[in-house]
Parts: C-alpha cells; sequence; structure tokens
C-alpha cells in the first residue's frame, strides 16, 4: 500500500477478466503485480480457477471476423459515395482544399476549423483526382478504419466488447453518415478513441512508445478540430480523479515528478502538451482586463478570435509564460523522454498549420486564434438549438448505445449502495428548481438580443447537476474501465449540450464513448452467461419469446380498445395474458440458471433487435434520404437539383464546344456562391454577382444564369434577348425544426403522455413530417445559343 513514508511504493492488480498484456503476449487468468509502476521479477501469483462461465473466439475466426466487418464497413462508406449533392460546408472544404492541392495555398482558418482536413482532401485529390468522391474518399477510409482501433482496448474491454464496438462504429447512423460526408468530425472520432485506447495500453504496459503515439494523436487532434480542447478535458479530468493525491504530495515537495505512477505520467503528459496551447482561454477575462483577447464576431477589422492592441503584448506574454510552465514541468518530469515527445507533437503540429513551413503565421493562429475563435462563438450558438437538442437526435439514431448504458447504470445504482443515490436526489432537486423559471431564469441581452438567461441560482443549480452527474460514475461498485467510460460518457453529453454550438455531425462526438461503453458493458454480460447451461434449459427459446414479448408492448402502449365492457376486456387480456406467459417463461429460465443470467440473455436479445433498427436507421439516412431533409441528420442541404444542374452544364459546355469556357452567371444572394464555387471550380468563365441590385445585369455572352429566387423577379425584366424561359430548381432546403423553444415542461410531458406518442413514433418508423421541408429556390435560364442534343 502506498505510504506517506515510502511515496515510490504501489501494488496494482489486473483484473481485467479478460486478461492483459505482458511482455507484448496476451495472457489470461493471472494478476499483475508491480511496485513502483514496475513489475516485479518472480513475483507470487496466485493462479484464478478456471471459470465455466463465457466463451471465446479461436484467433483465426476472430481474423475473419474483423476482416469481414472492415470490408462490409468500407463498402457502406464507398458505395455512391459521389452520388449526393455536396454540402455548403463540404463545398468550402473542397474548394480550398482544391486551391491547395493545385499550389494556390490555404491560410489557416479556425471557421472551417484545423488543416488536416485540407491537407488531406488535397492529397485524396493528387492521388485520385478531384472530384465529388475523392472530395469524401478521406473520410470514408477514417470511417473503415475506426472499426479496428477498439482492439487497443481489447485488454481492457475484452473479446466481445472489442468486436462489438467495432460493429457499432461500423453500423451507427451517425458515424455512417459522416463517414460519407467530407468534415471533420469522423476524423477526431479516429483520433480520440485511438488516444484513449493509447492512454489504456501505456497504463498497463508502461511502455514509452505509447507516449510518443498519444504525442501524434494530440497534435494531430489539435490540427483537425477544436474539439480536442474537450478530449483532453474530459480525459485529463479523469486522470486527475486517479492521481489527484500524487499530485498534491509534488506540490508539498513529498514526491518528485519522475516517481509518478503510469496514470500520474499519462497526465503530465496531456498538461504538458496541450498547456501552451490554452494560453487564448485567458480571453473569458478580456471584459474584465479592457483588452481584446479574442476579437468578438463582427468587430471591424479585427480578425475573430485573434488579440488586439494592447491585447498583443499580453497574449504574446501568457503564450510565453504557458510554454516556459509546460517545459519546466517536462523538464523536472522525464527530462530525455519529455523533450523527445514534446517534439514530436510540435513537428507535427508546426508542418499541418504552416502548410509545410510555406505559412509560418499558421503557428500562431495555430496556438491562439484556434481557441480564441470558438471562445467568442460561444455567445453567437450556431445552430441555435435547444438545450434538449441531443437527447432528442440521439433517441432517433443512436438509441442502441444509450439505451444500453442507461440501462446498466439502472443496474449499478441498484448495486452500489446509498451514495449513487445522495447524488441522484441532489441532481432531482436541482433540476426541479431550474424547472421553475421564476427562479432560475430572467430576461437579458446576449450580442444583442433579448433571451432567457440563467439567474445566479439557475447558474449554482445547473453546476450542482452537471458536477453529481460526473461524480455519479465513481460511486458506483464496477470495474476501473467502467468508471471511466461512464464518466467520458456522461461527460461528452454535458459539454456538448453545454456547448454554444449543437450541430447533428457533432452527434459523432457525443455517441462515441457510449458506443465504447455499451460494447464494454454486453462483453461483461456474454462473459457472466453459461452457455452450455443456459442451451441445455432452453434458454434457445429466448430467440422467440423476446421479440414476441415486444410486440404485445407494443400493442400494449398503442392499444385503443373500443367502446363496451366485454369489447376492452378482451382487448386488454389478449394482450396481458400472452405478456404474463412469457414472463412466466422468464421466471421458469431464471429458476434453472439464475435469474441475472436469463435477464442477461433477455438483454442480448433485445440489442439484437434494436440493432436491427440501427441498422435501418443508418441505411436510410445514408442511401435513402442522404441529401434529402427528412433526416435530423441531414439538417441543411444542397438539393439533389443543384446536382443534376451541374451535369446538364457539364452536358452543355459539350454540346456548345466551349468546354470549361463555357460562359456562366451565378447570383451569390443568400450565400449562393456555395457550392457553385466547387462545382464550377474548373470554369473560368463564371461572373458571381449579387443581383439584388438593379444596376447589375447579366452579361449578353451569358449561356446559363442561375437566379436567386428572391431575385427572380427583378432581373427577368433585364435578361439579354435569347433566354428561355426559367425553370425553378430548389437550390437548399432544410428539416422543419418545429421542435424549437418547446417549454421543458411541454418537452418533459411529451415523453409520459402516450396521445402525444404518436406523431415522435411516425417520425421514428416511416421519418413522416408533420412540417412541410423548408426550401430556398433558384431559377435557371439557358441561352437560345445552345444546340438541342441529337436524340438516338
Amino acid at each position: 500500500m502506498p505510504t506517506d513514508n515510502n511515496p515510490t511504493e504501489s501494488i496494482s492488480i489486473n483484473q481485467s477478466g479478460a486478461g492483459r498484456w505482458v511482455n507484448g503476449r496476451w495472457v489470461t487468468g493471472l494478476p499483475t503485480i508491480t511496485t513502483d509502476s514496475r513489475p516485479v521479477a518472480n513475483a507470487p501469483l496466485e493462479k484464478t480457477p478456471p471459470s465455466t462461465k463465457g466463451i471465446s473466439i479461436p484467433f483465426r475466426v476472430e481474423f475473419s471476423i474483423y476482416t469481414g466487418l472492415i470490408l462490409v464497413a468500407l463498402a457502406m462508406r464507398l458505395y455512391d459515395l459521389g452520388g449526393r449533392a455536396v454540402h455548403h460546408d463540404e463545398s468550402l472544404h473542397g474548394y480550398f482544399a482544391y486551391q491547395l492541392f493545385n499550389g494556390g495555398g490555404y491560410e489557416h482558418n479556425p471557421l472551417m476549423h484545423g488543416m488536416f482536413l485540407f491537407h488531406s482532401i488535397a492529397t485524396s485529390f493528387f492521388l485520385f483526382g478531384d472530384s465529388d468522391f475523392s472530395l469524401r474518399l478521406p473520410m470514408a477510409l477514417f470511417g473503415a478504419i475506426i472499426v479496428l482501433i477498439p482492439l487497443l482496448l481489447k485488454p481492457r474491454i475484452g473479446q466481445f466488447g472489442a468486436l462489438l464496438a467495432g460493429l457499432f462504429l461500423a453500423f451507427s447512423p451517425s458515424l455512417l453518415y459522416y463517414s460519407r460526408f467530407a468534415r471533420n468530425d469522423i476524423f477526431m472520432a479516429a483520433f480520440t478513441l485511438a488516444l484513449v485506447g493509447v492512454m489504456w495500453r501505456y497504463m498497463d504496459e508502461q511502455k514509452n512508445r505509447w507516449l510518443y503515439i498519444a504525442a501524434a494523436l494530440v497534435a494531430v487532434g489539435f490540427a483537425t478540430k477544436e474539439t480536442q480542447y474537450i478530449v483532453i478535458a474530459l480525459i485529463g479530468g479523469y486522470l486527475f480523479t486517479q492521481v489527484w493525491k500524487e499530485v498534491r504530495n509534488w506540490l508539498y515537495a513529498r514526491r518528485s515528478l519522475h516517481e509518478f505512477t503510469p496514470e500520474a505520467s499519462f497526465f503530465v503528459l496531456l498538461v504538458t502538451l496541450s498547456l501552451p496551447l490554452l494560453a487564448a482561454g485567458i480571453a473569458v477575462f478580456q471584459n474584465v482586463l479592457g483588452v481584446t483577447l479574442a476579437a468578438e464576431d463582427g468587430t471591424p477589422g479585427i480578425v475573430t478570435g485573434s488579440p488586439s492592441g494592447s491585447g498583443w503584448n499580453i497574449a504574446i506574454g501568457i503564450s510565453a509564460s504557458f510554454l516556459a510552465a509546460s517545459i519546466a514541468i517536462g523538464w523536472y518530469w522525464k527530462r530525455n523522454l519529455f523533450l523527445a515527445v514534446f517534439g514530436v507533437f510540435a513537428l507535427i503540429f508546426i508542418l499541418i498549420f504552416t502548410n509545410f513551413g510555406s505559412y509560418p503565421a499558421g503557428i500562431g493562429s495555430g496556438a491562439w486564434q484556434s481557441l480564441g475563435y470558438w471562445l467568442a462563438q460561444q455567445d453567437v450558438a450556431r445552430g441555435n438549438q435547444p438545450w434538449y437538442y441531443y437527447f432528442m437526435i440521439s433517441s432517433v439514431y443512436e438509441f442502441l448505445p444509450f439505451g444500453v448504458a442507461g440501462a446498466a447504470a439502472i443496474f449499478y445504482v441498484f448495486k452500489s449502495g446509498i451514495r449513487p443515490w445522495l447524488l441522484l436526489a441532489l441532481i432531482t432537486a436541482a433540476t426541479i428548481v431550474l424547472a421553475n423559471s421564476s427562479l432560475s431564469f430572467e430576461r437579458g441581452m446576449i450580442k444583442g438580443t433579448e433571451q432567457d438567461v440563467l439567474t445566479y441560482v439557475g447558474k449554482l443549480s445547473l453546476l450542482i447537476v452537471y458536477g453529481a452527474a460526473v461524480a455519479i460514475p465513481f460511486t458506483l461498485k464496477i470495474t476501473k474501465i467502467n468508471k471511466f467510460l461512464f464518466f467520458w460518457t456522461i461527460g461528452t453529453f454535458i459539454a456538448y449540450t453545454q456547448a454554444g454550438e449543437k450541430m447533428p455531425w457533432l452527434l459523432v462526438n457525443v455517441v462515441l464513448p457510449a458506443l465504447i461503453l455499451a460494447a464494454n458493458i454486453l462483453n461483461d454480460v456474454i462473459m457472466s452467461i453459461d452457455w452450455r447451461k443456459a442451451w441445455r434449459s432452453q434458454a434457445g427459446l429466448a430467440i422467440i419469446g423476446v421479440p414476441i414479448f415486444y410486440v404485445f408492448v407494443w400493442r400494449l402502449a398503442f392499444n385503443q380498445p373500443g367502446e363496451g365492457f366485454v369489447v376492452q376486456f378482451l382487448s386488454w387480456f389478449g394482450i396481458l395474458f400472452p405478456v404474463g406467459i412469457l414472463l412466466l417463461g422468464l421466471q421458469v429460465l431464471g429458476s434453472r440458471i439464475g435469474r441475472s443470467q436469463a435477464f442477461g440473455i433477455t438483454g442480448l436479445l433485445t440489442v439484437v433487435i434494436l440493432f436491427g433498427f440501427t441498422f435501418r436507421a443508418g441505411w436510410v439516412a445514408s442511401f435513402e434520404n442522404s441529401d434529402i431533409p427528412r433526416e435530423m441528420l441531414v439538417y441543411t442541404q444542397t438539393a439533389p437539383d443543384i446536382h443534376n444542374l451541374v451535369e446538364e452544364i457539364a452536358r452543355t459546355a459539350e454540346l456548345t464546344g466551349d468546354r470549361f469556357e463555357i460562359k456562366l452567371a451565378i447570383d451569390i444572394r443568400d450565400a449562393y456562391s456555395w457550392p457553385w464555387q466547387w462545382y464550377l471550380r474548373r470554369y473560368s468563365n463564371v461572373t458571381y454577382s449579387d443581383f439584388t441590385s438593379d444596376e447589375i445585369e447579366i452579361e449578353e455572352d451569358r449561356i446559363i444564369a442561375v437566379i436567386n429566387e428572391n431575385n427572380n423577379a427583378s432581373v427577368v425584366t433585364r435578361l439579354p434577348d435569347g433566354f428561355s424561359d426559367g425553370r425553378k430548381l430548389v437550390h437548399r432546403w432544410w428539416f422543419p425544426e418545429s421542435y424549437r423553444d418547446v417549454s421543458s415542461g411541454t418537452f418533459l410531458g411529451t415523453l409520459i403522455d402516450r396521445d402525444k406518442w404518436a406523431g415522435s413514433v411516425d417520425y421514428f418508423l416511416y421519418r413522416k413530417l408533420a412540417n412541410p421541408i423548408g426550401t430556398i429556390d433558384s431559377y435557371v435560364y439557358f441561352s437560345d445559343e445552345v444546340p438541342f442534343a441529337p436524340t438516338e
């Protein structure tokens, strides 16, 4: 046991039921005894008795399963990858990556996040040519590769846990959709999961190679998207709960840094690598200091997120101080190791942000403006979504992992004594206060707009809810890895709920920890069941009984028995009697193999049913409605009409013989220049104008003109002679967000009012919308000079 007199002594026992790694080999059944974080030679090991429960998969079969899984994942991500209309954001990413690919360069702009995205797309263009397919190819490849990353966690989450995690990652509706979308989020999911896996590998094996890999992952994460700050905060927060005593002893000079345990050493690594990039966080005090450290959006003459005036001196001073503190801590930790690890981090960060040396200012913008920009954007709250947004969208697409995690949390709370109940009582009391609008909210001004803002009572109540929620995992009687996964899941959900910007693509980050947690929980269930005994006890009948049970539960929830006592009695009896018989069958099975194993088998079959719905949700979103905003994942999207018009322009260019020199006019009102800038990137004779002004006219030599519907009435009177009648097209459309501005009481009341379930069920199953899809349209005009195409 660690003592103050001998702080370097520690004993840890690996209690992972799945086994562990010893000198590069996978070993099961024996605990690892270490002293001072190093294995003790010839330590007495007590062999655990072999278990009659659980099953395992031979290596060759496991290898074949992973091979098939990654091939299926790759096929789903590559199929018709270029067939969907290019989204507004995708067109921005594609256009600037195209400029980078062509040697035109691209300077870091935090509006579009880190530089890794642009370098990866530009590389794809270099290898496969520029197209809608190659624009999305890097994301598709990462979306397939992420299936294998849970293997890093196999020593902790077990063989079935790693396999199930890969399966969930392959078929997750949000991960599947955004693996086919040119955004950063699938990159971040891969880097985050890899960093978590590397952390546990280092803590288990204590080999420095994992620190080098971790440094690379931290660097490339910061170079990809600013959500890396949330990732580091959550992983660092968990580690701090484990090593705070060591940190305290170091502060009191009772322990030196180089004596830290693996957990504390990894915590030091994250702190030293991230500290220089946290300097811009001082901008939250810029109003108190009276200087501009991160200019707000729309500040004249100043780039959003950048310092101004005397703020530059403070920014440089703070950055230098944080860098010096980082180096000092690393120096006294493990000098040579730190310098090498920090070198890996710095090299990757600098190369990516400076465009491999061509844009030196990228170091400053990456180190300061990345965080500064999004701090300035917090109150802007892009998307303007309600607080319950992720509760709602998760219930539509990611119900499986959150359902498993929620059920497991309830089970563990009942098994863990009084402490979690005290925290739940605290959360309930604080939530009741928050629900009282007169206590918790008042009218206030945010960015010049009057809105409801939290009072001091409301802020305190919200802090209590969040604090108690993230503390619950540490009160549960569960394994260390499960405590981390619950903490990671809850902390991530809270972080993205509290963040000002709420968007459907961020669901990729929100659901990631829940997917791994669900896989680990199911691994525990699978390994706890004596499958031979269960089979001999006719547990196989549950394969039929469980689906039938849910059919009757469904009928019970939506039963409309009609009028008359006899009719109502027969209706309810026809449902409740089979349900009772099935529950009796569960009781009989429980008496034979044990209640926990019977419930475990029932739970696993429930997961199989939910997986079927998950597969369907992902397939419909990615392949049937991929650019049609019946899906909440689609949000706002370029309409297929524009994608088709691009092909029509290409055919017209061939007919006229002008090819890439065909003369086009594009109306850019309402940001209509996107996605046209991407689609027409090769065309050299395109004019982009806002035709709102009567003084701007379409040139007479234009062959095709695309006009915003809001300008069409005035432009049609100014069209040159020889143009055909306009054809109306849908330019952009969006999901009808009728759920906005719903009060907390109405939202919660909908969950318990059966009469209000019908609309939600219709949307969940059939994507039926109560309101029409929102649209903004275009009109396209063709010159009479376009020749007719020959018919066959």
